[in-house]
């Protein structure tokens, strides 16, 4: 999943203006993830285009990238969660972006990046990548 991060300040209309940026050029955010620290905030989305939505943004004049994220399917339950992270610690390797994207029926599909993403696939075997 080609997920595109972007830092902006914590200020009032930041998601209108990002959301307006898309929306003026016909591109469908599909999810939407924000969270603020002090003055500064990261907005994390994808959607429909997401190669022509990075340059849109950069081209409005936010501070964006994108990466690569691996999505898998977990039960939505206790220690479900625990288990793949544990994999990584033991593996050595450092989870650098984790989020829930979505709940559903007894399911949690979950984003995340690693700092070795070929030792993370490799981890990541025996789980319901999507």
């Amino acid at each position: 999943m080609n997920r595109i991060i972007i830092t902006v300040r914590d200020e009032v209309g930041v998601i209108a203006d990002i959301s307006k940026a898309l929306a003026d050029e016909n591109i469908n955010i599909e999810a939407i993830n924000t969270e603020v620290a002090g003055e500064k905030g990261v907005v994390i989305l994808t959607t429909d285009e997401p190669d022509r939505a990075l340059r849109v943004l950069m081209n409005a004049g936010f501070r964006a990238i994108s990466d690569e994220a691996t999505v898998i399917r977990l039960r939505d339950e206790p220690g479900a969660l625990a288990k793949v992270a544990e994999k990584f610690k033991v593996a050595g390797v450092n989870i650098q972006s984790m989020h829930i994207l979505n709940r559903h029926a007894g399911y949690a599909n979950v984003a995340l990046t690693a700092d070795d993403e070929a030792k993370a696939k490799v981890l990541l075997e025996d789980e319901d990548v999507l």
